[in-house]
């Protein structure tokens, strides 16, 4: 077996377009992909003729159209809509700019990869410009508001530059011994220019004289408090007035702007600002600093503008759907899928993302799989269809649109397994999540796969996730999401950079050759049922998140912060001096931030802010007692050491005394709802249950297995308490058991959530538990929640806990 299997791949080298199987022992046939030709697929689509094959586009129509013609050359069957090879699949509309738009200041050229300009949205596409620039101050014509700064100018066939804004901000003067407060400031006046001062306002005003274009300058682009650097302007109502000639707007950045108006070499960047502020606060001021620059600017836009549609019948896409009919007449209506996305994100700022690895790989691994299997004359029993998707860069529409609407009598009821590739071309191991969902499926899966590359092979359970595998895995189908690892991983991720060249026949050959042995296996099976019964209830207790929010246990998402028993003084006087020094590094920060405008850039993740934590539930404090029943310091410590939460088990003899709480900790409890405590009580009895439903004014919560009875019930639920209920991985049961008394007694009043007292083998507990559950006639949302996380018992980040309506508890 081992020399017959040596000569196939062999074969496989050095003849691949001649592949053939070869005669294995027991008489099986041994299908080999070709790594090299799955390559040859790549780099026709992702050469730059494609255009990256952003959906929608001429680029992605080629792509299918070729996918399309080999799926018919190899033998494959149509299996779209109306006996072709696509499925019509409606897309939202969207537009995208083409081109490389550009600007020149005399013979100097600068690039927006840069940052140095960005053209506005309604510019005209396919507009250029080459004029001397005119400088209009902030571009207002308003004679009747005592300001208009194109008195007397002739912009006709010029590009006019102007300031962002309104004179009204411009900059105070700056002295030495300036100094001013809130109550010495004056109410501001309102702004006789606000209307004049918007973008399109400006816009209008210049293209109305004439002017080929405007240019924009933001002079306080570094300021406190302005606008960032590079923003956009807003569209709406500019382009309505454009719809005669071309023109073009640009907001340009300093080098640019001072490449324009910097005349004098021994100008210093400082002194160059300080002319800016000057000349905004004399037009603040009335006068008119509009001249002329004797200076040429050379622009240019986008060459076009890519619009799709419904109105005008362009947002359709396609699906491109071939097939394997199956042969067994009791088999042949269930499916085997195999897909990847055919998409990219076409062009961006003139450049092309070929998406070579994302994901022209999965789509060749596909066509890869699909044509060793056809053209070796492979019989399947089940039917195999094979799908190369539109769409997964805008939201997964292409493999969504096909669940919801299989084409050529599938039923997704009747689908047992999809295989999906993506990313699969770098690397040297690969992914498979997904694949350990249904272990049943997983063991036909690994028959005869070559060990060696079932070594590489990463399985594990999985979810959703972000690609197409997603609308067959919400079902309970065992879907596989393949993704190569390891080695340099997917460094080009939609960048420009990848391309072709890069990818690894090895891994990609070794990638196909596991989807395709693994989906021969599931086509041929006959021992094992694979269409299993609540298959979709199963996969949905195997992703049941049961968040660990015990803070006795490891692993728990509740951090603990312990306090040093070394008295109050002592602890008051740490505290203390820790916050001084906070403020030390604070004010050390905010000096070492404080740039000149020209200077040096802030180091990359240099601290911002304060470095105290933020207030967190998720962080608890454990014992109380080292506050000795002092609660400003117990609020002051919280501030300081970010915890939310206080746990409370056992007394601290002031607060809580004996088991009951003190009239000092009813003040206490008062102050930490005060301040945003949370209060956990672990394991009380039932005395101190008793007084903190008397004395609390907002929910807390309570875990351990506390005796419920309708009295209680009734207070626990006018106070909206949080209520855990243990939950033994080992005794579903009885979990269960007590869950339904409490929501007996409680309905919908108060949340409930699963405290774990114990996390082995809670995996195992999932799947019984979430089935227990659905017997019992509990809705899915009531036990998992939403897909924001609101309702369920389950908890999740606990976020919002609790059945039927949701609530938002913050812990």
């Amino acid at each position: 077996m081992q020399g017959s299997t040596k000569a196939a791949a062999l074969a496989a080298l050095l003849l691949p377009a001649l592949l053939t199987p070869a005669t294995g022992g027991e008489g099986e046939d041994r299908f080999l992909a070709d790594g090299n030709r799955a390559k040859e697929y790549i780099t026709f689509l992702a050469s730059d003729e494609l255009q990256g094959r952003q959906t929608c586009t001429e680029g992605f129509r080629r792509a299918a159209d070729w996918v399309a013609a080999r799926f018919e050359e190899w033998g494959l069957e149509p299996a779209g809509e109306d006996g072709t090879w696509f499925q019509a699949v409606p897309i939202r509309s969207f537009e995208r700019n083409v081109g490389v738009p550009r600007l020149t200041v005399g013979d100097r050229a600068f690039e927006p990869d840069d940052g140095d300009f960005r053209i506005h949205s309604f510019s005209t596409p396919g507009a250029e410009a080459r004029a001397e620039v005119v400088f209009v101050g902030y571009g207002i014509s308003a004679a009747d508001k005592g300001l208009d700064e194109y008195a007397g100018l002739n912009v006709e066939g010029k590009i006019v530059l102007a300031f962002t804004g309104s004179p009204h901000s411009a900059p105070e003067a700056r002295g030495w011994f300036t100094r001013s407060s809130d109550e010495e400031a004056e109410p501001e006046a309102e702004d006789p220019w606000k209307e004049e001062a918007q973008t399109n306002a400006k816009v209008q005003t210049a293209y109305r004289r004439d002017a080929l274009a405007l240019l924009l300058y933001d002079p306080l682009s570094d300021e406190e408090g302005s606008q960032p650097r590079g923003r956009s302007s807003s569209r709406s109502g500019g382009d309505d007035v454009l719809s005669d000639r071309h023109f073009l707007t640009f907001t340009i950045e300093e080098r640019v702007f001072r490449a324009i108006l910097k005349s004098d070499p021994q100008e210093s960047p400082s002194g160059f600002q300080r002319r800016v502020e000057s000349t905004c606060r004399a037009i603040k001021g009335g006068e008119v600093h509009s001249c002329a620059t004797g200076v040429e600017v050379g622009l240019k836009g986008y060459e076009s503008v890519l619009k799709v549609s419904e109105e005008d019948g362009t947002s359709v896409a396609r699906n491109v759907i071939a097939k394997i009919q199956g042969t067994d007449p009791r088999l042949k209506d269930q499916y085997v899928i195999l897909g990847g996305h055919l998409d990219h994100v076409g062009m961006r700022d003139g450049y092309v993302r070929n998406g070579a690895d994302d994901n022209a790989s999965g789509s060749a691994l596909t066509m890869e799989v699909a044509r060793t299997l056809a053209q070796g004359g492979f019989k399947p029993k089940r039917t195999m269809v094979f799908c190369c998707w539109t769409g997964e860069e805008m939201g997964l529409l292409g493999s969504k649109h096909y669940a919801a609407n299989p084409t050529d009598g599938v039923s997704l009821d009747r689908v047992v397994a999809y295989f999906n590739a993506d990313m699969v071309g770098l690397g040297d191991a690969i992914r498979a999540p997904g694949a350990l969902n249904f272990p049943g499926i997983w063991e036909v899966i690994q028959r005869d796969q070559d060990p060696e590359i079932l070594e590489i092979v990463q399985p594990s359970t999985g979810g959703p996730g972000g690609s197409d595998h997603s609308a067959f895995i919400v079902e309970g189908i065992e879907s596989l999401a393949l993704m190569t690892t390891g080695g340099g991983g997917h460094p080009d991720f939609h960048q420009p950079e990848d391309d072709a060249a890069k990818i690894d026949p090895g891994i990609l050959g070794r990638c196909a050759q596991f989807a395709l042995q693994g989906a021969m296996n599931l086509a041929l099976e006959t021992e094992v049922d694979l269409l299993i019964e609540n298959r979709k209830e199963i996969y949905q207790g195997v992703r049941m998140n049961i968040a660990n929010f015990n803070p006795g246990l490891e692993d728990s998402i509740w951090e603990v912060v312990t306090m040093e028993e070394d008295g109050k003084a002592a602890l008051h006087d740490r505290i203390l001096s820790e916050a001084l020094e906070m403020i030390r590094e604070d004010a050390s920060r905010q000096r070492a931030s404080r740039r000149s405008r020209f200077g040096p850039a802030p180091e990359a993740g240099e601290p911002r802010g304060p470095s105290r934590p933020a207030r967190s539930a998720t962080r608890g404090l454990a014992d109380l007692r080292a506050f000795a029943g002092d609660v400003d310091l117990l609020g002051l410590a919280s501030e300081f050491y970010g915890f939310g939460r206080v746990d409370i088990r056992g007394d601290d003899g002031v607060w809580i005394a004996e088991g009951r709480l003190t009239d000092p900790g009813r003040a206490a409890l008062r102050k930490m709802e005060e301040i945003g405590l949370v209060v956990h009580l672990q394991s009380p009895g039932e005395g101190l249950v008793d007084d903190f439903l008397s004395a609390a004014g907002k929910p807390f919560l309570i875990t351990g297995d506390l005796v419920l009875d309708d009295s209680r019930a009734e207070r626990i639920a006018a106070k909206e308490v949080l209520l855990g209920i243990d939950l033994d991985p080992g005794d579903v049961d009885g979990f269960i058991a007590r869950l339904e008394r409490a929501k007996e007694l409680l309905g919908t009043r108060s949340p409930l959530v699963i405290h774990l007292t114990s996390t082995e083998g809670l995996d195992s507990a999932k799947v019984p538990l979430y089935l227990g559950l659905i017997e019992k006639g509990w809705a899915h949302k009531e036990i998992c929640g939403s897909q924001r996380g609101e309702g369920g018992i389950t908890g999740g980040n606990l976020q919002v806990i609790g059945a039927a309506p949701p609530r938002r508890y913050r812990y």
